[in-house]
């Protein structure tokens, strides 16, 4: 049986993608920091081949674990703050999940030599600044110049 880890399992996206997997005959290690998102309730208490582990992704050692342990072939990284307005009032807890977060997960990867095949979700709430008196198009080619920076961090890793 094949083995899927999924962060932000709980959510609403996340907690259908564990019930597809599951139903692919993947064993799926759910891993979700259960914040405002979370919903226990989207996930079935008679599921099998499954296992939950309330754990902030950025709790390396114990993620590193998981992952020696369970040997996924797959990591769906789906955990990620979202909310504009909750982004302002407390953006640090951004900056630790959406960013550091997803760099815990690719370092692990990375230095571990893990052998397994990482899909990202990201928010599309991203962090870019925007200056006062630039052109539409300027501010265009910043978004853009924003994005290709992001592709190349993904196919560095």
């Amino acid at each position: 049986m094949k083995t899927a880890l999924v962060t932000g399992g709980l959510g609403f996206i996340g907690s259908n993608l564990v019930k597809l997997l599951n139903q692919k005959n993947y064993y799926v290690i759910n891993i979700d920091k259960c914040t405002y998102a979370s919903n226990f309730n989207n996930i079935d208490k008679k599921i099998k081949n499954y296992e939950f582990f309330k754990l902030d992704i950025n709790q390396t050692y114990i993620l590193k674990n998981i992952l020696n342990k369970y040997k996924p072939k797959k990591i769906f990284n789906l955990a990620a703050e979202t909310h504009v307005d909750k982004s302002i009032e407390s953006p640090i807890t951004f900056i630790k999940s959406n960013y550091l977060g997803v760099f815990s997960i690719l370092e692990l990867i990375r230095t571990k030599k893990i052998k397994t095949k990482l899909i990202h979700v990201s928010t599309d709430e991203v962090l870019v600044v925007l200056r006062r008196g630039k052109s539409q198009k300027k501010r265009m080619h910043i978004i853009q110049a924003h994005h290709i920076h992001l592709q190349k961090l993904a196919r560095t890793y």
